[in-house]
């Protein structure tokens, strides 16, 4: 898996859509706090928070998967 390659796509993503970190942890009913752990690659959302981020970010869930799996064995 490449933390660091989600951790980007978060960001970026988050950023298309001219949001702040608080503001998409409270569309997601997250922590800001945890919104800068994924964008800075020292965590990786559950699934479901994926879920939530790919709806409010209005990216499909393949966007971020993709991420995930490249790290999968094979």
């Amino acid at each position: 898996m490449d933390k660091k390659k989600l951790a980007k796509k978060i960001k970026l993503a988050r950023i298309e859509k001219d949001l702040k970190q608080v503001e998409l942890a409270e569309l997601i009913e997250s922590k800001q706090k945890s919104i800068s752990c994924y964008e800075n690659g020292i965590m990786v959302p559950s699934i479901e928070t994926l879920l939530k981020l790919a709806e409010v970010l209005e990216k499909p869930l393949s966007y971020f998967l993709d991420e995930l799996k490249s790290g999968l064995p094979k």
